[in-house]
């Protein structure tokens, strides 16, 4: 049977579509691989300051997690499957706004975790009225102390202690006073009161719980009346101011009584905090400050800068272990700060043993502190591979080490996936791009585009003070070729992207800030010899996050839909900004839009890369946060959402069933692939054999056109 060759140009039946709306789903079943191992939680967006609560989040009557990340202020929730914790994002809605810290327990002893968390210098409680769904109401905004009247007060950076003290059956609390040094102890009255756990009645109950005072890590003891001379450093002083702490009370000793765990700002171990007195009346005796390695023998806890406990159950055998991680919200080591002790004791006798560093946040993708994805087709396969920038990694001990990692599309064109070749594309993290310091650039934000018009794409970076930097493509291998590309300087945190904004044929670039504002650069020179020099500030009128705070850190990306142009930025906020009314108006004030469905959030200070990388002709969206990870969104395929590329490319004969010629002067290559997403054919001829295809749909690219063809 005769074979006919048949092509279809897809995009130019679309070209009369009309934008309604932006709408994208969460997908977070593209693989990603690492060291030949998927990850499980790769799209969990990344942990660094984490804090860990228990709680049943559908409501099958097994303790699920979530972790809330100071960082962003992101909570994640996590189903405990069999044991395994797999990232639920879903639930995350069901969730009231969370702002510094959250701690999950059940007030009202009706079997269901209720919420306590920051509120305005003090703690707000949600109840868990869940009932076929997870579900909360505001209990309190402001818990307050009935003996004073006024609030309780907990510092924005501490965390309290929220347990039964007292072991009369209700929660009460343990907070650190308002100058630092002696923990409050507020006593709830619900059992005194009413006989039941439904009330949160707290009545101050003693102003230095344990009688002992707290300096730089220090500990002063016998401070009977709250009166006693703190020692900071070895030395007899006034009190000092309190600087921040992590508390937690539990019973270590097996005695019915609570002793403390306590975290200090300035410090990386863990103070266990022995209470040799009763659950009626606290009294320190004596403090190990290499908590959990003097108690049972194991390692002691090391975190960077700040640690902070938590005792739930994560090994899923009814028995609470320990987690161990930094409460800083900025500069803590953001790539191993999830350490693990499985408790093989028991609840009220633990006996806690070091499992690993990383719990939850080695399951996951997770590039330290800000990530910054963009696609770039590095091994010309067609498919689109993913690169990540970012601020930097902080390590133990060291100054923030920025990198670009490479992942490559192992996938096919219609399912991706991605695996790791490299967490430092070319070395770049030991190439000296501050010239004025001469030491590595820190925030290292690529993007590719072809600078010197000889058909491979370039990458340039953008970097924390405000310079961009050139590399250029040699075969494949990326050379720093212009450090301080001409001169340009945004102010700080260079965020940019190459692209034809004004569609003249030469390759521009947009350059995102710290302000939150746009730069436009464009380029006045040819497509080899590129110029930069004219500069348009404040591109568009847009000034990023400007309604809410002083800095918006954009961080543009410009993208064709149905041929024309539309905007898209991140921002501190983590609102996703979109605009139109760009093209002919490249001087003017562009139009914001609200496009976006508000399912999409990911974190505060975000980047964003936007591109159709499975082929449905859908604007798919990857987000990278504060917290060092990823979110991906694929285009809803019920709205018109189309990436579309309008230069004409010619294909003849028009069917044919031998061989195919294309109009490909620049010898750009060309990949055919079958219905199933397999590559068939790759070539850089303007005649193509296709004699050897089976009968079937075919999907074919150039650069960044695509279209279909049927074969019969």
């Amino acid at each position: 049977m005769k074979k006919i060759f048949w092509i279809i140009f897809v995009f130019a039946l679309q070209s009369n579509l009309v934008l309604s709306q932006i709408n994208f789903t969460r997908d977070t079943s593209v693989k990603i691989i690492e060291n030949n191992l998927v990850l499980e939680n790769a799209w969990n967006g990344g942990i660094n300051s984490s804090q860990f609560s228990e709680i049943d989040l559908n409501l099958d009557g097994i303790k699920d997690i979530i972790v809330f990340d100071r960082c962003g202020n992101k909570l994640s929730p996590y189903i405990n499957n069999n044991g395994n914790f797999v990232y639920s994002p879903q639930y995350r809605n069901f969730f009231p706004k969370i702002e510094n810290w959250i701690l999950i327990d059940d007030y009202d002893c009706d079997g269901r975790n209720d919420i306590f968390t920051y509120s305005t210098a003090g703690i707000a409680v949600y109840r868990n009225n869940s009932s076929s769904v997870l579900s909360f109401i505001l209990s309190d905004s402001l818990l307050t102390n009935t003996t004073s009247g006024q609030h309780i007060y907990v510092s924005p950076i501490d965390i309290p202690a929220i347990t039964d003290v007292d072991s009369d059956g209700d929660l009460d609390i343990l907070t650190f006073e308002i100058a630092g040094g002696f923990v409050h102890y507020f006593k709830n009255m619900s059992i005194e009161n009413y006989n039941n756990c439904d009330y949160l009645e707290y009545s101050f109950s003693d102003g230095c719980w344990g009688d002992f005072y707290e300096g730089l890590n220090t500990y002063t003891l016998n401070c009977s009346n709250c009166q006693c001379t703190p020692i900071i450093n070895g030395n007899l002083t006034k009190e000092t101011k309190h600087a921040g702490s992590s508390l937690m009370a539990i019973d270590v000793d097996g005695d019915n009584d609570k002793d403390l765990i306590l975290g200090d700002v300035s410090f990386n171990n863990l103070n266990l905090l022995i209470n040799g007195g009763d659950n009626q009346n606290a009294l320190i005796t004596s403090v190990d400050t290499a908590f959990p390695k003097n108690n049972i023998n194991t390692i002691p806890a090391d975190i960077h800068i700040f640690p902070a406990a938590y005792f739930i159950d994560v090994t899923n055998d009814g028995v609470k272990d320990l987690i161990v991680t930094s409460n800083m919200q900025n500069n803590s080591e953001n790539f191993e700060s999830c350490w693990l002790y499985e408790n093989s004791g028991s609840n009220i006798l633990p006996d806690f043993n070091f499992v690993q560093k990383d719990f939850i946040q080695g399951t996951g993708l997770d590039f330290g502190e800000n990530a910054h994805p963009t696609f770039y087709d590095h091994n010309e396969d067609g498919l689109l591979d993913l690169f990540v920038g970012n601020y930097g990694y902080h390590l133990a001990n060291g100054t923030p080490i920025s990198k670009i990692a490479y992942y490559q599309n192992t996938g096919t064109i219609q399912d991706p996936e991605f695996s790791l070749i490299t967490d430092d594309f070319e070395g770049i993290s030991n190439i000296n791009l501050n010239t004025n310091l001469n030491t590595p650039a820190l925030n290292l934000f690529p993007t590719f585009g072809d600078l010197n018009g000889d058909g491979e794409k370039d990458l340039v970076i953008g970097d924390s003070d405000g310079k961009i930097h050139l590399f250029v493509n040699n075969g494949g291998n990326f050379s720093i070729n212009t450090p301080n590309l001409g001169n340009i300087d945004v102010g700080y945190f260079a965020t940019p992207q190459i692209a034809d904004v004004n569609r003249d044929g030469l390759q521009d670039l947009i350059i995102g800030n710290k302000k939150g504002t746009i730069s436009y650069f464009e380029n006045t020179g040819t497509q080899i010899m590129p110029n930069f020099d004219l500069e348009f500030q404040n591109w568009g009128g847009i000034d990023i996050d400007s309604l809410y705070i002083q800095n918006g850190y954009s961080s543009p990306k410009l993208i064709d839909i149905s041929g024309e142009y539309y905007l898209f930025s991140g921002s501190y906020s983590g609102k996703i900004y979109m605009y139109n009314n760009i093209d002919g108006n490249l001087s003017g004030i562009f139009t914001e839009l609200n496009y976006l469905n508000s399912n999409v959030w990911e974190g505060e200070k975000i980047s964003i890369a936007v591109s159709d990388i499975n082929n449905d002709n859908q604007v798919d969206l990857i987000i990278g946060n504060q917290c060092g990870g990823l979110a991906y969104f694929k285009g809803d395929s019920s709205i018109s959402n189309f990436i579309s590329d309008h230069r004409y490319f010619k294909v003849f004969p028009n069917p044919s069933s031998e061989r195919i010629y294309i109009d490909n002067k620049k010898k750009e290559t060309v990949f055919i692939y079958d219905s199933t997403g397999r590559l068939v054919i790759v070539s850089k001829n303007n005649n193509i054999d296709i004699s050897n295809l089976q009968v079937g749909t075919y999907f074919i690219k150039i650069s960044e056109r695509k279209s279909q063809f049927i074969k019969q």
